[in-house]
C-alpha cells in the first residue's frame, strides 16, 4: 500500500496553495477608490440636504480637514479615509442627516458629528480629540453623539460582523455616483 502525500509536505497547511477548483470558500474582493466614494458621498449629501446651496466638494472638505489635522497632530499614522470608513460614515449619514437641514452649519454639525463616530467605531486610536469635530456647543455635540449611537447601534454592529450589508452598503453609495 503507497501512502500519498502532499505536493507541500515542509509547509504547514495554512502555507499549502488551495486549489480554487476544490475550495468551498470563494473570497469576493471588493475595492472602490476612496476617492471615488468620497465623491458619491458629497453628491448624497448634495441631494439629500437639497434646500441648501451645497457643492458636492464642500463637505467633503470638512471632512479632509479634520483628516489632515489628525495626520498633523498624530492621532493617526495614514489617512482615516478610506474605502471602509467612507462606506461606514454614508451608513451613518444615510439615516441620520435630515433633507430637511435649514442651514449649511446645521449639515455641518449632522456630518461631522457623524464623521467623530464613525472615527471612534472603526478608528487606529483609543480616542480623537473632539475639538476638530466640534461646531458649537460642546454639551450638544455629546448629547447629538450619545442620541447617534443609540439610533444606529445596531446598524454599526451589523456592518462589521455581516460583509453582505457592507457590500450592499457600498453598492448604495456607487450608486449615487452614477
Amino acid at each position: 500500500m503507497v501512502k500519498r502525500r502532499h505536493c507541500c509536505p515542509d509547509l504547514p497547511a495554512k502555507r499549502r496553495l488551495i486549489d480554487p477548483a476544490h475550495s468551498s470558500q470563494r473570497r469576493l474582493v471588493l475595492y472602490t477608490p476612496s476617492i471615488e466614494l468620497l465623491r458619491c458621498l458629497g453628491l448624497f449629501l448634495r441631494r439629500r440636504c437639497y434646500k441648501l446651496d451645497l457643492s458636492p466638494t464642500q463637505a467633503i472638505g470638512w471632512l479632509r480637514n479634520i483628516d489632515n489635522y489628525l495626520l498633523i497632530m498624530g492621532y493617526q499614522p495614514v489617512s482615516f479615509l478610506s474605502s471602509g470608513s467612507v462606506v461606514f460614515l454614508y451608513m451613518l449619514c444615510r439615516d441620520l442627516i435630515s433633507p430637511e437641514a435649514d442651514s449649511v452649519e446645521q449639515l455641518q454639525v449632522s456630518l461631522l458629528t457623524c464623521y467623530f463616530i464613525t472615527h471612534c467605531y472603526t478608528g487606529n486610536e483609543n480616542g480623537y480629540p473632539e475639538t476638530p469635530f466640534l461646531v458649537g456647543s460642546r454639551t450638544a455635540f455629546w448629547d447629538r453623539c450619545l442620541s447617534y449611537i443609540n439610533i444606529m447601534s445596531s446598524k454599526m454592529m451589523q456592518i462589521n460582523s455581516n460583509r453582505q450589508i457592507f457590500r450592499e452598503m457600498l453598492a448604495e453609495l456607487k450608486a449615487v455616483g452614477r
